[in-house]
């Protein structure tokens, strides 16, 4: 399923948190979520991921459109 939620130039965009959270290094940054998720041969993993989102072009996807690295709160 596509979440909605695409990268461009590093830069992570889609939904209220859109281009708040980037990747450097194949680690995820921004509010709350610093290194703690990465990519892997365009797969997702950290907490509650685990490969269960990728990267297809430039668009993500996987099983629900709820990004686990951009949290609900600030």
């Amino acid at each position: 399923m596509y979440t909605g939620c695409y990268i461009q130039n590093g830069y992570i965009y889609g939904g209220s948190k859109s281009g708040r959270y980037y990747i450097q290094d194949g680690y995820v940054y921004g509010p709350g979520s610093n290194g703690r998720y990465y990519l892997n041969e365009n797969y997702f993993y950290g907490p509650g991921s685990q490969g269960r989102f990728y990267v297809e072009g430039d668009h993500i996807y996987g099983p629900s459109r709820e990004l686990p690295w951009l949290p609900d709160e600030d």
